[in-house]
Protein backbone atom coordinates (compact mmCIF):
# COMPACT_ATOMS: atom_id res chain seq x y z
CA UNK A 1 0.00 0.00 0.00
CA UNK A 2 1.58 3.22 -1.24
CA UNK A 3 1.77 6.75 1.29
CA UNK A 4 -0.73 7.64 -0.01
CA UNK A 5 -3.32 5.10 0.75
CA UNK A 6 -1.63 3.48 4.41
CA UNK A 7 -3.41 3.72 7.45
CA UNK A 8 -2.25 6.48 8.86
CA UNK A 9 -4.19 7.03 12.39
CA UNK A 10 -6.49 5.01 14.30
CA UNK A 11 -9.05 6.74 16.77
CA UNK A 12 -10.11 4.15 19.77
CA UNK A 13 -13.12 4.21 21.70
CA UNK A 14 -12.59 4.14 25.15
CA UNK A 15 -14.71 2.06 27.78
CA UNK A 16 -14.84 -1.71 26.81
CA UNK A 17 -12.41 -0.91 24.30
CA UNK A 18 -9.15 0.53 26.10
CA UNK A 19 -10.42 0.51 29.65
CA UNK A 20 -12.91 -1.27 31.83
CA UNK A 21 -14.16 -0.85 35.01
CA UNK A 22 -12.79 -2.96 37.65
CA UNK A 23 -14.50 -1.43 40.88
CA UNK A 24 -17.61 0.66 41.00
CA UNK A 25 -18.79 0.32 44.83
CA UNK A 26 -16.43 2.48 45.96
CA UNK A 27 -17.48 6.10 43.99
CA UNK A 28 -20.99 4.88 44.21
CA UNK A 29 -20.74 4.92 47.71
CA UNK A 30 -19.01 8.15 48.11
CA UNK A 31 -21.53 10.00 45.09
CA UNK A 32 -24.63 8.17 47.75
CA UNK A 33 -23.20 10.63 50.75
CA UNK A 34 -22.54 13.44 48.85
CA UNK A 35 -25.96 13.43 48.01
CA UNK A 36 -27.54 12.45 51.17
CA UNK A 37 -24.69 14.86 52.68
CA UNK A 38 -25.90 18.30 50.00
CA UNK A 39 -30.10 17.48 50.37
CA UNK A 40 -29.37 17.71 54.56
CA UNK A 41 -27.98 21.24 53.72
CA UNK A 42 -31.04 22.54 52.32
CA UNK A 43 -33.42 20.83 55.20
CA UNK A 44 -34.40 17.50 53.26
CA UNK A 45 -33.25 14.30 55.08
CA UNK A 46 -32.63 11.27 52.82
CA UNK A 47 -31.67 7.46 53.55
CA UNK A 48 -29.09 5.65 50.99
CA UNK A 49 -32.13 3.58 49.26
CA UNK A 50 -33.82 6.96 48.28
CA UNK A 51 -30.60 8.92 47.23
CA UNK A 52 -29.52 5.34 45.61
CA UNK A 53 -32.66 5.84 43.71
CA UNK A 54 -32.44 9.68 42.76
CA UNK A 55 -28.75 8.83 41.60
CA UNK A 56 -30.20 6.15 39.44
CA UNK A 57 -32.83 8.08 38.09
CA UNK A 58 -30.56 10.74 37.29
CA UNK A 59 -27.81 8.62 35.17
CA UNK A 60 -30.70 6.85 33.66
CA UNK A 61 -31.89 10.37 32.31
CA UNK A 62 -28.20 10.85 31.11
CA UNK A 63 -28.12 7.28 29.02
CA UNK A 64 -31.49 7.96 27.37
CA UNK A 65 -30.33 11.77 26.68
CA UNK A 66 -27.10 10.00 24.90
CA UNK A 67 -28.75 7.67 23.01
CA UNK A 68 -30.57 10.91 21.56
CA UNK A 69 -27.10 12.59 20.52
CA UNK A 70 -27.15 14.95 23.32
CA UNK A 71 -24.77 15.14 25.97
CA UNK A 72 -24.76 15.50 29.92
CA UNK A 73 -21.88 14.82 33.00
CA UNK A 74 -22.08 15.13 36.66
CA UNK A 75 -23.17 18.11 37.15
CA UNK A 76 -26.69 17.94 35.22
CA UNK A 77 -26.45 14.82 36.97
CA UNK A 78 -26.30 16.11 40.66
CA UNK A 79 -29.06 18.95 39.30
CA UNK A 80 -31.36 15.97 38.26
CA UNK A 81 -30.81 13.92 41.75
CA UNK A 82 -31.73 17.56 43.43
CA UNK A 83 -34.65 17.94 41.75
CA UNK A 84 -35.84 14.25 42.48
CA UNK A 85 -35.75 14.71 46.14
CA UNK A 86 -37.00 18.67 46.28
CA UNK A 87 -33.95 20.27 45.68
CA UNK A 88 -33.55 23.02 43.40
CA UNK A 89 -30.60 24.56 43.52
CA UNK A 90 -28.08 25.14 40.51
CA UNK A 91 -25.12 26.71 43.07
CA UNK A 92 -25.12 23.50 45.05
CA UNK A 93 -25.70 20.90 42.17
CA UNK A 94 -22.34 22.84 40.81
CA UNK A 95 -20.26 21.57 44.01
CA UNK A 96 -22.11 18.68 43.92
CA UNK A 97 -21.34 17.44 40.66
CA UNK A 98 -18.42 18.07 41.09
CA UNK A 99 -18.11 15.91 43.83
CA UNK A 100 -20.03 13.10 41.79
CA UNK A 101 -16.72 13.68 38.98
CA UNK A 102 -14.26 13.21 42.01
CA UNK A 103 -15.59 9.93 43.57
CA UNK A 104 -14.48 8.31 39.95
CA UNK A 105 -11.10 8.07 40.98
CA UNK A 106 -11.83 5.97 44.07
CA UNK A 107 -13.05 3.17 41.96
CA UNK A 108 -10.18 1.09 39.83
CA UNK A 109 -9.85 0.66 35.77
CA UNK A 110 -8.27 -1.83 34.52
CA UNK A 111 -6.79 -1.84 31.00
CA UNK A 112 -8.03 -4.63 28.15
CA UNK A 113 -5.43 -7.12 27.68
CA UNK A 114 -2.79 -6.84 24.76
CA UNK A 115 -4.43 -2.43 24.43
CA UNK A 116 -0.99 -1.19 25.43
CA UNK A 117 1.12 -3.16 23.38
CA UNK A 118 -1.14 -2.63 19.96
CA UNK A 119 -0.79 1.06 20.59
CA UNK A 120 2.60 1.15 20.98
CA UNK A 121 3.06 -1.30 18.00
CA UNK A 122 0.97 1.38 16.23
CA UNK A 123 3.32 4.30 17.60
CA UNK A 124 5.93 1.96 16.05
CA UNK A 125 4.77 1.98 12.71
CA UNK A 126 3.93 5.56 12.60
CA UNK A 127 0.30 5.19 12.87
CA UNK A 128 -0.96 7.93 14.92
CA UNK A 129 -3.31 7.53 17.82
CA UNK A 130 -6.56 9.13 19.63
CA UNK A 131 -8.99 8.28 21.65
CA UNK A 132 -12.77 9.47 21.07
CA UNK A 133 -14.54 8.73 24.62
CA UNK A 134 -18.07 9.38 25.69
CA UNK A 135 -18.66 10.81 29.10
CA UNK A 136 -20.83 10.08 32.28
CA UNK A 137 -20.24 10.74 35.17
CA UNK A 138 -16.16 10.66 34.64
CA UNK A 139 -15.20 13.71 32.23
CA UNK A 140 -12.34 13.95 30.15
CA UNK A 141 -10.51 15.51 33.70
CA UNK A 142 -10.50 11.84 35.17
CA UNK A 143 -10.49 10.01 32.77
CA UNK A 144 -7.54 11.32 31.56
CA UNK A 145 -6.18 10.21 34.92
CA UNK A 146 -7.29 6.55 34.36
CA UNK A 147 -5.43 6.54 31.44
CA UNK A 148 -2.34 7.64 33.45
CA UNK A 149 -2.94 5.02 36.11
CA UNK A 150 -2.72 2.24 33.51
CA UNK A 151 -0.18 3.34 31.63
CA UNK A 152 -2.17 4.37 28.21
CA UNK A 153 -2.04 8.10 28.75
CA UNK A 154 1.46 8.55 26.78
CA UNK A 155 0.32 6.94 23.96
CA UNK A 156 -2.86 8.37 22.88
CA UNK A 157 -1.34 12.12 21.01
CA UNK A 158 -5.33 12.91 21.42
CA UNK A 159 -8.16 12.80 23.64
CA UNK A 160 -11.38 13.65 22.68
CA UNK A 161 -14.08 13.77 25.36
CA UNK A 162 -17.60 14.40 25.23
CA UNK A 163 -18.01 16.66 27.57
CA UNK A 164 -15.13 18.99 26.56
CA UNK A 165 -16.62 19.04 22.84
CA UNK A 166 -20.38 19.51 23.92
CA UNK A 167 -21.62 16.26 21.97
CA UNK A 168 -21.47 12.69 21.91
CA UNK A 169 -20.54 10.25 19.30
CA UNK A 170 -22.02 9.49 16.50
CA UNK A 171 -21.65 13.20 16.33
CA UNK A 172 -19.20 13.70 13.22
CA UNK A 173 -17.96 16.71 15.26
CA UNK A 174 -16.14 14.09 18.30
CA UNK A 175 -13.71 12.25 15.46
CA UNK A 176 -12.99 15.57 13.83
CA UNK A 177 -11.35 16.88 17.28
CA UNK A 178 -9.52 13.86 17.15
CA UNK A 179 -8.27 13.54 13.66
CA UNK A 180 -7.94 17.51 12.33
CA UNK A 181 -4.81 18.10 15.46
CA UNK A 182 -3.16 15.31 14.00
CA UNK A 183 -3.81 16.17 10.11
CA UNK A 184 -4.98 13.20 8.81
CA UNK A 185 -7.83 12.71 6.46
CA UNK A 186 -10.86 10.45 7.32
CA UNK A 187 -10.18 8.41 4.73
CA UNK A 188 -6.77 7.31 6.00
CA UNK A 189 -8.13 6.57 9.75
CA UNK A 190 -9.47 3.73 10.71
CA UNK A 191 -12.03 4.32 14.53
CA UNK A 192 -11.98 1.00 17.38
CA UNK A 193 -15.13 0.80 19.30
CA UNK A 194 -17.52 -1.82 20.74
CA UNK A 195 -20.78 0.24 20.16
CA UNK A 196 -22.44 0.02 16.59
CA UNK A 197 -24.72 3.17 17.32
CA UNK A 198 -21.69 4.96 18.09
CA UNK A 199 -18.73 3.92 16.68
CA UNK A 200 -19.47 2.01 14.33
CA UNK A 201 -22.19 4.36 12.79
CA UNK A 202 -20.21 7.29 14.00
CA UNK A 203 -16.60 6.59 12.57
CA UNK A 204 -18.17 6.00 9.16
CA UNK A 205 -20.09 8.73 8.99
CA UNK A 206 -16.94 10.84 9.34
CA UNK A 207 -15.80 8.90 6.27
CA UNK A 208 -13.42 6.56 8.79
CA UNK A 209 -12.74 2.43 8.75
CA UNK A 210 -14.16 1.11 11.38
CA UNK A 211 -13.29 -2.29 13.64
CA UNK A 212 -15.86 -3.28 16.38
CA UNK A 213 -14.07 -4.63 19.66
CA UNK A 214 -16.03 -7.37 21.09
CA UNK A 215 -13.84 -8.31 24.02
CA UNK A 216 -15.14 -6.97 26.91
CA UNK A 217 -18.71 -6.49 25.34
CA UNK A 218 -20.19 -7.98 22.15
CA UNK A 219 -22.57 -5.06 21.06
CA UNK A 220 -26.26 -7.34 20.51
CA UNK A 221 -28.13 -4.57 18.07
CA UNK A 222 -29.17 -5.16 15.16
CA UNK A 223 -27.44 -2.34 13.28
CA UNK A 224 -24.58 -1.99 10.33
CA UNK A 225 -21.62 -4.66 11.24
CA UNK A 226 -18.14 -2.42 10.99
CA UNK A 227 -15.70 -3.13 8.23
CA UNK A 228 -13.94 -5.53 10.75
CA UNK A 229 -14.59 -7.44 13.70
CA UNK A 230 -11.85 -8.56 16.35
CA UNK A 231 -11.95 -10.59 19.56
CA UNK A 232 -9.60 -9.04 21.51
CA UNK A 233 -6.45 -7.12 20.72
CA UNK A 234 -4.59 -9.88 19.48
CA UNK A 235 -6.82 -10.00 16.33
CA UNK A 236 -6.58 -6.28 16.27
CA UNK A 237 -3.58 -5.32 14.08
CA UNK A 238 -5.07 -7.53 11.58
CA UNK A 239 -8.66 -6.31 11.84
CA UNK A 240 -7.33 -2.93 11.69
CA UNK A 241 -6.11 -3.51 7.72
CA UNK A 242 -8.57 -5.23 6.91
CA UNK A 243 -11.17 -2.10 7.69
CA UNK A 244 -8.89 0.10 6.55
CA UNK A 245 -8.85 -1.57 2.69
CA UNK A 246 -12.97 -2.29 2.98
CA UNK A 247 -13.51 1.15 3.46
CA UNK A 248 -10.75 2.14 0.71
CA UNK A 249 -12.77 -0.03 -1.16
CA UNK A 250 -15.79 1.28 -0.73
CA UNK A 251 -17.76 -2.09 -0.20
CA UNK A 252 -19.52 -2.04 3.01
Amino acid sequence: MNSQRRLAAVTFDCWNTLLVDADLDAARAIRVAALIEAAAARGVELDGERAIAAIRAAHARHVELWGSGVGSGSVEMASWALETVGVADLPLAAVLGERFEEAGLAGSVAALAGAADVLDELRRRGVRTAMVCDTGFSGGRIVRQFLSRTGLLELLEVQVFSNEVGVPKPDGRMFAAALDPLAVTAALAVHVGDLKRTDVQGGRSAGMGTVRICASYDDPDALPEADAVAGSHADLLDALERAHARARSGVR
